[in-house]
């Protein structure tokens, strides 16, 4: 980790968080072994083998402790979970704690070691007696622990055994560069419709979409993600008619013509609001669930370049062969393919590939996906 320095709103040199530890955390008991990250990660496995509960897990560290709401879903990154595998009557029903713990009773604990040493403030006493003040602290931190407790109804931090109050938090975010109510230090892009239908209403407000022109972000996204990828001439995402659209240039006699985003395919639509959502909110760790959903081979092939050219950390999970296929082209720095596994006692091993393991296997005419249970983990 030498090296390793802020500059602007990205950490050079380092990931976010360099290991993972989960214990009864939704459908995972423990892992075997604590997961490894480098920065750029893509997850695999078979239906229900805890991908989305890691990308969950590494999202919990955005504000775990109820207070501000980080953007774009409005809701606090516990509802926001909760709601999406038990609906808006968990929260209602206070049963929010329970659908992040394994089995719905007990405590859910969850480790990050921190990819650089963070800073923040923790309350102190100064002097000895009854009525000493209460003063401030700084102290460097190496490790976040988040503990969720459904018996209580009770979710604790702590930062390297020291537990942390909504403000501590804060500080400890600021010092890695992040802030909550403009940069996360985590975006977590789920596979649900409701929370692109999410996104697409927070690009589209005023400030955001002035601050995406301003930027030339709605012109990047076309320029980056689309013309790669389609035969026609299109410059840049604009709103029309309270519609996201882009525009198209045919002629000097016919254009240029509007066209919404939703008539270019579901892909298109989903990768163009997550461009622009990622250049604004500037996340430090981009956690994407089901990459590939509704993308054409060149689209992902244009997005995986757009995210391996990012500084910053990348966790996304696929089903797809033509991601791997994709990224032994593309080759990320310091890219792994994580191999997930689940035993029937709902322990989480794995298997981390290079980009060399994974192009050896692809050459052989083996179905990477398939041979996950011959892995010696």
């Amino acid at each position: 980790m030498g090296g390793s320095c802020f500059h602007g709103d990205r950490i050079l040199g380092s990931a976010v968080v360099r290991e993972l530890d989960i214990t009864e955390f939704r459908g995972i008991r423990r892992l075997a072994k604590p997961l490894e990250l480098s920065s750029f990660n893509v997850l695999i496995g078979r239906n229900n083998v805890g991908k989305t509960a890691v990308l969950e897990a590494l999202y919990m560290l955005t504000m775990p402790l109820p207070h501000t709401i980080p953007p774009p879903y409005g809701r606090g990154v516990v509802d926001f979970i909760a709601e999406k595998h038990g609906g808006s009557a968990a929260r209602e029903q206070g049963r929010k704690w329970s659908l992040l713990v394994y089995g719905y009773a007990g405590t859910a604990v969850l480790k990050y070691r921190l990819g650089v040493k963070a800073k923040t403030s923790i309350p102190t006493k100064i002097g000895s007696c009854a009525e000493a003040a209460l003063g401030f602290k700084e102290v460097s931190i190496e490790s976040i622990q988040v503990e969720i407790s459904s018996e209580r109804d009770l979710l604790r931090v702590l930062a390297d055994g020291v537990e942390l109050e909504s403000s501590s938090y804060e500080s400890f975010l600021a010092s890695m560069g992040a802030d909550l109510k403009r940069s996360p230090i985590a975006l977590y892009v789920p596979n649900d419709s409701s929370a692109y239908a999410q996104i697409s209403s927070y690009v589209m407000r005023d400030d955001v979409f002035s601050w995406i022109e301003k930027e030339g972000a709605h012109r990047r996204a076309v320029q980056d993600i689309i013309a790669p990828a389609v035969y026609d001439k299109f410059t840049e995402v604009t709103i029309r008619r309270n519609e996201l659209c882009v525009r198209k240039e045919v002629s000097e006699e016919i254009g240029p013509l509007y066209i919404g985003v939703g008539s270019l395919g579901e892909g298109v639509k989903r990768v163009l609001l997550i461009y622009m959502l990622v250049e604004y909110l500037k996340p430090k760790l981009l956690l994407w669930d089901d990459l590939e959903v509704a993308a054409h081979p060149s689209l992902l092939e244009s997005v995986l370049r757009w995210l391996a050219s990012s500084r910053r950390q990348v966790v996304v999970s696929t089903h797809s062969i033509d991601v791997l296929h994709t990224i032994t082209v593309v080759r990320p720095r310091d890219c792994r393919v994580l191999v997930l596994r689940k035993s029937p006692q709902d322990v989480m091993e794995y298997k981390a590939l290079t980009l060399d393991d994974i192009e050896d296997i692809l050459e052989s005419g083996v179905d990477p996906r398939k041979i996950i249970e011959e892995l010696e983990l």
